[in-house]
């Protein structure tokens, strides 16, 4: 979901070993503080989960932030570097289990955070809505491994798919459409249960990567408010759309970063 498939950029040096460590540091340490038990645990639509779903927000944010500046060069396209690859499927397992710990912790309960059906006319309706968004992201991609201009392989195959569920769509969905719009439920308008999220979700998604040498400063502008935004919002109505259920938001999301990546991380 980069939207930047046509960056190109000097080669960069190998991973930072200090972004590495930082980002398992605040997530360790930021795992443990919010884990501490202080009393009775709020209910989900609350202002206090509200609270507490922007600390792990916050966390969560500056955890991927330095995981995405070792990796950069594999999620931009220009390091294909199998070693590389392997050190991002393990902090995409990381980032999900992060997820994982944070449900265990709040006491949530899967389909409270969107992981239940719906009407089937409803929930088919906004999967398709919500993939015909990420296709017009897609495109860009999609033609190129159509056309064989990303030689699709193993290792780009793997990283791939551990990037667009267990290091993207899985722990982002459940996080801003999940438990951040779900403690928004009946106490604030439709639209500010939509527009919140995402804008929360633009913020941290705004941190994986950053204007400089890499990236010039428009086409950040451009990720920021011209992908990342939009697509927000779009996967926050198709979970309003969809009567709650988070499946079509799930499925877009990971359709779009998969075909991104795989035509980024294959040379």
């Amino acid at each position: 979901m980069d939207g930047l498939s046509g960056v190109h950029a000097s080669p960069a040096p190998g991973p930072l070993l200090g972004y590495l460590v930082a980002g398992f540091v605040m997530l360790v340490v930021g795992l443990a503080v919010l884990t501490l038990r202080r009393g009775r645990l709020p209910a989900l639509a609350s202002p206090a989960a509200t609270r507490r779903a922007l600390l792990y927000a916050i966390v969560f944010g500056l955890c991927s932030a330095s995981f995405s500046r070792v990796i950069e060069g594999a999620l931009l396209g220009r390091d294909h570097s199998p070693w590389l690859l392997a050190l991002g499927d393990v902090m995409f397992v990381t980032l999900a289990l992060f997820a994982w710990v944070m449900v265990l912790a709040e006491n949530l309960k899967l389909p409270e955070l969107g992981f239940r059906g719906g009407r089937p006319g409803q929930v088919v309706l906004a999967t398709l809505l919500g993939l015909g968004g990420s296709a017009l992201y897609a495109v860009g991609p999609v033609r190129a491994l159509v056309a064989g201009h990303a030689p699709i392989t193993s290792d780009g195959l793997v990283f791939s798919l551990l990037f667009a569920t267990a290091g993207s769509a899985l722990p982002e969905e459940m996080l801003f459409r999940g438990f951040l719009m779900g403690s928004m439920n009946g106490r604030v308008r439709r639209w500010a249960r939509v527009a919140v999220p995402a804008l929360v979700f633009t913020a941290v998604r705004s941190g994986r990567f950053v204007p400089g040498a890499s990236l010039a400063p428009a086409e950040w502008l451009f990720y920021v408010f011209g992908v990342v935004l939009p697509l927000g919002l779009w996967w926050g109505l198709m979970r309003d759309l969809a009567g709650g259920s988070l499946w079509p938001c799930l499925i877009s999301h990971a359709a779009l970063d998969f075909c991104t990546a795989l035509a980024k991380s294959s040379p």
